[in-house]
């Protein structure tokens, strides 16, 4: 049996919140980082992770997961909260942003490493 993704898209991880265009059904995520400022990430730039947040149909948020800038795609269990799967919402949307402790106090442009972040779920 062949395991499937589906993309939820690819973005430039900011320090405002970003939703992915997709909403999702699964609880299984493949996370991909991928650095595209090679010089900053090398130099006194900030590296930061990020954090994901998922928004449910009711507009409450789940709590941040933790996502770090890492070489090799990683598999994240992320289900959805049982009382939701009980009143029958299935869907909900994914956030992320920068997790720093800087978000707000720099300048993004200047002082963060840009890296992209890409979500697949499975299917």
């Amino acid at each position: 049996m062949s395991i499937s993704w589906s993309s939820l898209g690819e973005i430039e991880v900011t320090d405002v919140w970003q939703i992915f265009p997709v909403e999702v059904t699964s609880d299984t995520f493949r996370v991909t980082t991928t650095v595209t400022d090679a010089a900053g990430w090398e130099s006194l730039r900030i590296r930061s992770g990020a954090y994901i947040q998922f928004i449910y149909p009711d507009s409450t948020k789940s709590q941040k997961t933790y996502i770090p800038v890492l070489e090799d795609a990683t598999v994240y269990e992320l289900p959805l909260p049982q009382g939701f799967r009980e009143e029958g919402y299935l869907l909900r949307s994914i956030s992320c942003r920068l997790a720093s402790r800087w978000v707000g106090k720099i300048d993004f442009i200047s002082g963060f490493a840009k890296w992209n972040l890409k979500i697949e779920e499975l299917i």
